[in-house]
């Protein structure tokens, strides 16, 4: 598996960065027109604050924080959605308005003309007896003939209607295409997570120059046919960690005073340890990642790590099959690193 160039990186990240950056501009103007009406003047800061809460804790792995990030992309995408639906809730709110008064209006004019029916019948009774209500009935008979006229217009009125299907579907497939743009801008935050992920997992530092051009520099003799490259560096880091690895896979016991080991001499044992510290330096690698990554014993390293003070003390230090290993992996990290 080879590494990766910084180039090739790049242009997987490009897809998701763009459907990332589309989205969230679409979404940010709807959502700060929301906050800023029910917030006032910092409203574009709650929008994009949210916004940026949001992607933050989808980018963590963590089950919490995606969990957390599931709360804040709900809240991010609530004013989006109301600011696009808002003109189709009042048009309803005020259909539902307009029948309600045509429906009293109706009742008021039909009981109106109940009452005209009953005065025109007493006045035509009273013009029985004696004159002078002919008036007063033609006055009655107006008025009655012109309330029917309005409660036949207001019966024959269609009820009052919201928009057309075609403007609701349209305000549909706008909430819809918004809800579509914030799982989009999920999946991209979570994909360039997880391509992050991946280049840790495979050793690749994002900067341009890496260990292994500096092991390529300089390229003194390690034991026997081996050629690792590295600046030497005198001081060695402590790590142990054997009480949490148990026996080596490649250990033995050592077999003489003496600094070397077998063909390797001081000063190549020396140079291997430190092209391995630097390797891990450039590569941002624990040493656990490196010895799952080439099925090495971490124990081993332990061992390369504390060999000056284990030869003091007469204890076992680090097997010459493990160090032929180590070189070999070094080298072959050196020729991989010059073949990209």
């Amino acid at each position: 598996m080879g590494n990766q160039s910084p180039t090739t990186r790049f242009i997987e990240m490009v897809p998701p960065l763009l459907v990332l950056a589309g989205a969230i501009a679409l979404l940010q103007v709807h959502a700060i027109q929301f906050w800023t009406e029910f917030v006032g003047p910092m409203g574009w800061a709650w929008a994009v604050l949210l916004e940026v809460v949001a992607l933050w804790l989808w980018y963590q792995r963590q089950l919490a924080r995606r969990m957390l990030a599931m709360v804040a992309s709900v809240l991010t995408l609530t004013g989006p959605i109301y600011m696009v639906c808002e003109p189709l809730v009042d048009e309803w709110l005020s259909a539902s308005h307009v029948d309600a008064s045509r429906e009293l209006r109706i009742e008021r004019l039909a009981l109106e003309a109940s009452r005209l029916e009953e005065s025109i019948e007493t006045f035509r009774a009273n013009s029985e007896a004696r004159a002078g209500w002919l008036e007063p009935i033609q006055v009655a008979q107006a008025r009655l003939a012109e309330v029917d006229s309005q409660l036949a217009t207001l019966v024959a009125a269609p009820p009052a209607e919201a928009w057309t299907w075609r403007q609701q579907a349209l305000i549909g497939m706008q909430a819809v295409a918004l809800l579509i743009f914030q799982l989009a801008a999920v999946l991209a935050i979570t994909s360039l997570s997880k391509l992050r992920q991946q280049a840790f997992a495979k050793g690749v530092t994002p900067r341009p120059t890496s260990s292994c051009d500096r092991l390529r520099e300089e390229t003194p003799g390690i034991g026997q046919n081996l050629v690792v490259a590295g600046a030497l560096n005198t001081e060695s880091a402590t790590c142990n960690l054997e009480p949490e690895l148990g026996l080596p896979s490649m250990g033995e016991a050592n077999n003489d005073s003496e600094l070397g080991k077998g063909g390797f001499a001081y000063a190549d044992i020396v140079v291997l340890r430190d092209a391995l510290e630097q390797l891990l330096k450039d590569r941002e690698m624990t040493q656990a990642e490196f010895c799952c990554e080439h099925d090495f014993s971490p124990r081993d390293l332990s061992l390369l790590r504390r060999h000056e003070a284990r030869c003091a003390a007469g204890e076992r230090t680090i097997s010459i099959t493990a160090l032929d290993r180590l070189a070999e992996l070094l080298r072959r990290q050196t020729a991989s690193c010059a073949a990209t």
